[in-house]
């Protein structure tokens, strides 16, 4: 499993941001449910915050090693399960929250599936990526085949829109969610004006993609990348992104109405 193989510091870089919890929470609190289930949740930081907002969690997570470095919460709940069988019996939740693990499913058919009879037809918020816009950002000028990894990886937004409405008959909406600059949760696009943060291996120990990448395209993207810092030329093509507070990477809420 990748994540039994990367995930041993997940929680160290991998801590739940506040503007994406806050954004969270203001998509679940019209919902007014009391259970949630957390699918694909790690080491549970976003599972621990709505805990302490005064939610019953039900925090799903496959990895023994991604559980190990939960902070325990009497609200929280863990369970040994995949998102394709979730092993809860029907109605056991109100919504389901899917925060950046959608594209790890085998068969997120069989997923959306399981969540419906979970939540008895209830909500389901899903913080994914756009795979449209990853040829835009300049990180796969160092490492370009993360092109390729992204596309194959991510859903694209209107298949999973669509599956979505089909299969719980309701309307979906779009939520785009452009990053801070100081963003807590060291996913893929944490350094889009921090390019330093990449030559940090304790920073890409927590990225996937970085972890598919084999070791020669590896070295070769980080000994470009340094050196272009150290001379300057990504300040020349990018210095604006310094001067910018949030930025859209493509990175979207999707979820369902009540």
């Amino acid at each position: 499993m990748l994540y039994d193989m990367i995930g041993k510091t997940y929680a160290q870089t991998r801590q739940s941001d506040p503007r994406i919890a806050a954004k969270l929470l203001e998509i679940v609190e019209p919902f007014q449910a009391s259970r949630i289930v957390d699918i694909g949740a790690g080491t549970g930081s976003y599972a621990l915050y709505l805990a302490e907002q005064g939610y019953q969690v039900l925090a799903v997570e496959p990895s023994t090693v991604m559980r190990s470095q939960a902070i325990a919460h009497p609200a929280v709940r863990w369970i040994d399960a995949k998102a394709e069988h979730l092993s809860l019996p029907s109605h056991a939740a109100d919504v389901a929250i899917i925060i950046l693990a959608l594209h790890h499913f085998p068969d997120y058919s069989q997923a959306l599936q399981e969540i419906r009879r979970v939540t008895g037809g209830g909500q389901v918020v899903i913080f994914t990526y756009d795979p449209d816009l990853i040829s835009s950002f300049w990180l796969t000028e160092y490492f370009p085949s993360f092109i390729a990894d992204v596309q194959s990886t991510f859903l694209p937004i209107a298949t999973l829109t669509a599956e979505i409405e089909t299969m719980m008959d309701t309307a979906v909406n779009i939520v785009p969610f452009p990053l801070p600059h100081d963003l807590s949760d060291s996913f893929a696009a944490v350094g889009w004006e921090r390019p330093e943060m990449y030559l940090d291996q304790n920073i890409r120990n927590g990225i996937s993609s970085f972890a598919k990448l084999n070791e020669d395209d590896l070295a070769q993207g980080l000994s470009k990348l340094r050196e272009d810092l150290e001379i300057g030329i990504w300040d020349q093509k990018y210095e604006y992104l310094r001067q910018q507070t949030h930025y859209d990477a493509g990175y979207r809420f999707i979820y369902t109405n009540i």
